[in-house]
């Protein structure tokens, strides 16, 4: 009798045939042993990885999109058709290390009451990729946009949102890990609900650790799990639309939880403006990024 969990995997394609090959391929090695469900969501790709998959994993429970869903809806197509003990949101543009799902596993399994763990990331070069994040603030937002972060990478004040204090060469519990590969029990999922689609392809996994955590559970990285990630691999491909994105899921995100974050009267009135100040920079700040991009594909 095995006494694994139960694992479902969900992938989210469009155009990844780049990708999903390895992906799949060093998934389903990942899985042996375990009772396990491989889901792909595919977001109406037109590059032959619809049909890769089906001619070579008939077995996947492959959902085809007609349109673009998204990642929050497409995540969410998945979830509503898992019931194993663990649910593994994983992103195409990634290889993953041999042992990887066993040490995430055997991590979880030995922590306080966890929520969502992520793995250590590395480049397809074997580069260390530093993407956990606490969750972002106000002043966070300010030392992005005028340039301390950039001055001051390791300081935990100035680079505290993409926290810059932390090597990621050990495990510790983290507000955010990446969300690339995000693993967690179906109790947590059951408890707290779907992904919020409102926010699109960015900072529905931000939105989902919080719940989490104001839920009472806490968010982990585990580094003795490795996986390989091509950065902006899922992206690139449109990548001034991607800055509009990322802004405006930012946005909304400070929005959503700024109503939270307001306690009593005085504190209304004081922060009641913030959000909308922060959203007008956002706005400022896309437009020479997206064009710096766009430039970047003619030069």
């Amino acid at each position: 009798m095995n006494d694994k969990p139960s694992i479902s995997a969900i992938v989210i394609s469009y155009h990844g045939m780049e990708f999903v090959p390895d992906c799949l391929k060093t998934l389903a090695e990942n899985l042996k042993g375990y009772d396990n469900e491989i889901i792909v969501i595919d977001n109406h790709s037109t590059d032959g990885t619809v049909e890769f998959i089906e001619e070579n994993y008939p077995a996947i429970k492959l959902i085809k999109n007609r349109t673009n869903a998204g990642f929050a809806k497409a995540v969410n197509q998945g979830l509503q058709i898992t019931d194993n003990d663990y649910v593994w949101i994983l992103n195409q543009d990634i290889r993953i290390s041999n042992g990887c799902l066993n040490s995430l596993i055997a991590c979880y399994e030995q922590l306080p009451n966890p929520g969502m763990i992520g793995p250590r990331l590395v480049g397809f070069d074997g580069k260390l990729q530093r993407f956990c994040r606490r969750f972002p603030r106000y002043h966070h937002l300010l030392f992005e946009l005028i340039g301390l972060s950039f001055l001051f990478p390791d300081s935990k004040l100035f680079n505290g949102w993409k926290m810059g204090d932390f090597d990621h060469c050990h495990s510790r519990s983290v507000p955010q890990p990446m969300g690339a590969a995000m693993l967690l029990k179906r109790e947590c999922i059951n408890n707290i609900g779907l992904m919020d689609e409102s926010f699109g392809i960015f900072f529905n996994d931000v939105d989902y650790c919080e719940r989490l955590e104001i839920a009472g559970y806490r968010n982990y990285y585990c580094c003795e799990a490795v996986l390989e990630h091509y950065q902006g691999g899922s992206v690139s491909r449109q990548k001034p639309k991607m800055v509009w994105l990322s802004h405006g899921g930012m946005f909304k995100y400070f929005v959503k939880y700024e109503k939270r974050r307001r306690s009593g009267r005085f504190s209304r009135i004081i922060r009641l403006p913030l959000s909308l100040i922060a959203g007008l920079l956002l706005f400022i700040s896309a437009i020479p990024r997206s064009v710096y991009h766009w430039l970047r594909k003619f030069i």
